[in-house]
């Protein structure tokens, strides 16, 4: 599963990157077939692709990956970020993504994948300083850190960031 996100950060930055296209999305649905789809593509038939799949306890997962040589599932919870809060990213973590869709034996990797397309900053949770976006992944990922531990690493928990804010300015704009 990192792999392939890995496969999406360089998938950003090829001639053809959806980078435009997936900044201007404002629907979580319409960004997970998109993310959904490249992943497939990814796939090379060693996994299944699985949107809104559904939990022993009814809950639905944005994406599950699910090998076709065992049983195992890793699943992705996947937020668009240019309008939510870090308090609420770091509950998606532990509330939402490892409670409730990781439960299973056999889904015990799991990665909140956050995209964002437009500048913006959050209140720290804690301190209530305002933080950038990679301040926002560090928080994060410290936090995935945190219930790994405190689960005693019987599980794997990623936290991935697909900026898609332009990483650099067109030529015309260079020369204004």
């Amino acid at each position: 599963m990192v792999d392939r996100l890995k496969d999406l950060d360089e998938l950003l930055l090829q001639p053809t990157t959806p980078r435009e296209a997936w900044a201007g999305m404002t629907k979580e649905r319409v960004m997970r077939r998109e993310i959904a789809r490249e992943l497939l593509h990814l796939s090379n038939g060693k996994y299944k692709i699985d949107q809104e799949a559904v939990t022993a306890d009814e809950k639905e997962t944005d994406i599950r990956l699910s090998s076709i040589f065992s049983e195992h599932v890793a699943v992705i919870e996947l937020k668009l970020v240019d309008r939510v809060t870090a308090k609420y990213l770091l509950r998606t973590l532990e509330i939402q993504l490892v409670n409730k869709y990781m439960a299973s034996a056999m889904s015990r990797s799991g990665c909140l994948l956050i995209t964002l397309g437009i500048e913006r900053t959050w209140k720290h949770p804690t301190n209530g300083t305002k933080i950038g976006f990679s301040q926002l992944v560090d928080l994060l990922q410290t936090e995935a850190e945190r219930i790994v531990t405190k689960l005693g690493g019987t599980l794997r928990l990623h936290v991935h960031a697909l900026d898609l804010r332009p990483r650099l300015p067109t030529e015309l704009a260079k020369k204004k």
